[in-house]
């Protein structure tokens, strides 16, 4: 499976990521960031399929493509509305306002290609226990939190002056490797033809790992389409 959205990966290298932005679009998706202090946070993204797609392939698009950055924002559309009784109003809670992407270039292992073939199943931590003795500096994504330009001013990471309630966007961050693992892991859990058992947990060094250091946790969540009659409009 090398082709995707009506992208082709063996030419994404060829494309800029900013014009694949463009034509992806805001992600229609939940991300909510829950902490009840700085020594503690969790990034979970609630979101179907095909927006689980689009993140993996502007995660390819930033491993092996031309651009170094890229910035996705969230499209408050249905499946927000639909899933925002998921938010703790309590604070050091809040929802993100996008996503960012960045890639650390080194020379070495920069990637010139990117094959994929779907695995049947994923375990909760896919990871483990491969991440407890990886080089967790080079192959494991790193997730932190910005604040939005113009919006919010926001302190560095572990600052416990940090307002979670503050508007943020969510940046994923890593070497070309860590990146391309966790575009692969995403279009797996993306991949409809296996319904997904649980949610994708990754943890902090310490746990069963899955991000790098000075990172957040991340868990990921596919909500799919509802197929009752009311949903889909079957009025037999």
């Amino acid at each position: 499976m090398n082709q995707l959205m009506g992208i082709d990966f063996k030419k994404l290298a060829l494309i800029d990521a900013n014009k694949l932005v463009g034509s992806i679009g805001g992600l229609n998706c939940v991300i909510l960031i829950w902490g009840a202090s700085h020594n503690f946070c969790c990034i979970r993204i609630y979101s179907d399929a095909e927006n689980f797609q689009r993140i993996a392939i502007m995660l390819l698009a930033c491993a092996i493509g031309t651009q170094h950055q890229v910035y996705l924002p969230i499209d408050t559309g249905d499946l927000a509305e639909k899933w925002s009784y998921k938010w703790n109003p309590n604070p050091g809670n809040s929802f993100a306002k996008g996503i960012r992407i960045t890639a650390v270039r080194p020379s070495i292992d920069q990637p010139k290609s990117f094959t994929y073939t779907p695995k049947r199943r994923l375990k909760q931590h896919p990871w483990h226990p491969w991440s407890v003795t990886c080089d967790v500096q080079t192959e494991l994504p790193v997730f932190t939190l910005a604040g939005m330009p113009g919006e919010t001013d926001c302190p560095r990471l572990w600052d416990g002056r940090r307002d979670l309630r503050e508007p943020h966007m969510v940046c994923i961050g890593g070497h070309p490797k860590a990146l391309i693992r966790l575009a692969r892991l995403l279009l797996d859990y993306a991949n409809t033809d296996t319904p997904p058992d649980e949610e994708i947990v990754l943890e902090t060094v310490g746990g069963l790992r899955g991000v790098g250091p000075l990172s957040y946790e991340a868990r990921f969540e596919r909500v799919d389409p509802c197929c009752c009659a009311a949903c889909v409009g079957d009025s037999s």
